[in-house]
């Protein structure tokens, strides 16, 4: 095959790809300061992590609904920096239950968000950390800027020696339902947030692997990485979760029927 030929037909694939959950690699990211994110949470299945996270009560992680797998043994991971090799300060657990949203659908990807219960409670110190949720589910105007992190795959297919975080902007959402339609007869809705890079040949996204982690808006957990292109070689930007009123009540409404006191528990790093 020649060169040309090659070159057409990797466009072609490029156009035809469906959309990924996770593509929303920390592609354009850098390393973060060891465990200066003490509330993320490696999401494994057989020592490679399939999702990301936040620790919001000693017992209980934050993620996306398509991360549930329940016929494999799944643990979670907290206190890591590299969360693909044993280090003193990780803590690790099975999980205990799964809590998808009851209306979450994979096909137009709503409610992506679930809830993880852990079989023990997580030992709270500088390494592992609870992640506050917002007081209430303000949207993110566009242009703001956000952070996203996660071990997913980098660009190049290795996988990261650290935790790795991006710099995001908000996009208006209209924009970014308008080109999610035309190109996937997706429908992004108002439980969703579209952030990315603003320049189109310098990615700066989510991928495989950071599906469930945070999205931090002005300092607040604002969204939970859901679903985008094929990461890279994607021009639109990523979807994620957004944390409205009516999902932190569903928060609160699951832990309180699971026995969790929703009062603020201490930590000793607030």
């Amino acid at each position: 095959m020649t060169s040309h030929l090659l070159a057409l037909f990797l466009s072609v694939i490029a156009v035809i790809l469906p959309l990924r959950y996770g593509c929303s690699d920390i592609t354009g990211g850098h390393c973060v300061r060891p465990h200066s994110r003490p509330y993320m949470a490696a999401i494994q299945i057989r020592d490679k992590t399939v999702c990301g996270g936040a620790l919001v009560r000693k017992q209980w992680v934050l993620t996306a609904a398509h991360c549930t797998n329940k016929t494999l043994v799944t643990r979670v991971v907290l206190g890591a920096h590299n969360a693909f090799k044993a280090e003193k300060n990780q803590q690790r657990f099975k999980i205990l239950r799964f809590y998808p949203h009851p209306q979450f659908n994979r096909s137009s990807k709503e409610n992506d968000i679930m809830l993880l219960k852990l079989d023990t409670m997580a030992n709270l110190n500088k390494y592992v950390d609870l992640l506050s949720l917002p007081d209430t589910g303000e949207d993110i105007k566009p242009g703001s800027k956000c952070t996203v992190a996660g071990w997913g795959e980098k660009s190049s297919g290795k996988l990261p020696k650290c935790l790795r975080e991006a710099t995001v902007d908000v996009v208006d959402r209209k924009i970014c339902g308008r080109e999610y339609y035309k190109k996937h007869k997706m429908n992004i809705t108002r439980n969703m947030l579209c952030a990315g890079g603003k320049k189109r040949f310098s990615k700066r996204d989510a991928c495989p692997g950071d599906s469930g982690g945070p999205l931090i808006c002005g300092r607040k957990y604002s969204g939970i990485v859901s679903f985008g292109e094929n990461c890279t070689s994607g021009v639109n930007p990523g979807v994620y979760t957004r944390l409205t009123e009516t999902y932190i009540e569903w928060i609160k409404k699951t832990l309180s029927l699971n026995g969790e006191v929703w009062d603020r528990q201490d930590s000793p790093n607030k």
